[in-house]
């Protein structure tokens, strides 16, 4: 049997806000990611520089 999903995605910038607001954003994204938004410190950024430099090479 195949099953095929419907695509439910939406061009809508009004639509894509209303979700985020409503908290579905989430569901999308692991549990080990922080929900609260925290000052990038420089040791961030600098992890995050290697890591891109690393995809770029």
């Amino acid at each position: 049997m195949t099953e095929q999903a419907t695509d439910t995605r939406s061009d809508d910038p009004d639509e894509l806000a209303a979700t985020v607001e409503a908290g579905g954003f989430w569901r999308l994204v692991p549990g080990w990611v922080p929900r609260d938004f925290v000052e990038p410190t420089p040791a961030l950024l600098e992890h995050v520089e290697r890591g891109l430099r690393r995809l770029v090479a």
